[in-house]
């Protein structure tokens, strides 16, 4: 075999092993967590327009008596399965988003108020996945990205979500994404700020 064939035998080669790389590895190992224990809960949320000047409730209107936005979840700081998170958006004909990969995790104490009761070591869950963004039956990949917040008893619980039309890869939130994130790629499908739930909880766990 002469050199010119061996050079590209051995580059063919290559190809071909980082194609299996990626089709064997599964997705869990290219994402990140950070801490220990589970996060549930959810409930009503304002919706924002992109631009985050005005936001809406369910009615069309700028009072928060009902919500744009509603969610439901189940997550784990360190990637243990289930993790599952519904998000409903009632101002834009029933879009769904439906969280299939958990890609990173970041659980932490922001030392502003407790999160008991119960008990647990953190009161702040960062995360972001990629899922399906659905309406009816037409679906499209996405990516959702959170920042949910329980200070416990005595105090009301905040959340963020904004979720775009393309997937991410990996994104590293340990240890420094301490304020709501904005790394999903591509275009703003959802904007809900910062700030406390209308209705429901979050509920930090060990």
């Amino acid at each position: 075999m002469t050199n010119i064939k061996q050079r590209a035998w051995f580059k063919s080669v290559v190809r071909v092993a980082v194609v299996l790389v990626l089709l064997v590895v599964p997705a869990s190992l290219l994402a990140w967590f950070c801490g220990t224990g589970r996060m549930t809960g959810g409930g009503k949320l304002l919706q924002c327009v992109s631009d985050g000047t005005t936001c809406v409730d369910v009615t069309g209107a700028t009072s928060p008596t009902s919500s744009g936005v509603t969610n439901g979840y189940e997550l784990h700081c360190d990637g243990t399965l289930p993790n599952n998170l519904e998000i409903n958006d009632h101002l834009s004909n029933s879009f769904h988003f439906h969280l299939e990969t958990l890609m990173t995790a970041n659980c932490f104490d922001d030392g502003l108020a407790s999160p008991n009761p119960p008990a647990a070591n953190f009161d702040v869950f960062v995360g972001q996945g990629n899922g399906t963004w659905s309406n009816g039956s037409t679906n499209a990949p996405a990516c959702a990205e959170w920042y949910f917040v329980d200070h416990g008893a005595g105090y009301a619980s905040s959340s963020y979500i904004r979720i775009t039309d393309t997937p991410n890869s990996s994104t590293d939130f340990c240890p420094s994404q301490t304020t709501p994130p904005t790394t999903c790629p591509g275009t703003q499908l959802l904007l809900v700020p910062f700030g406390p739930l209308l209705s429901g909880q979050n509920q930090a766990h060990k």
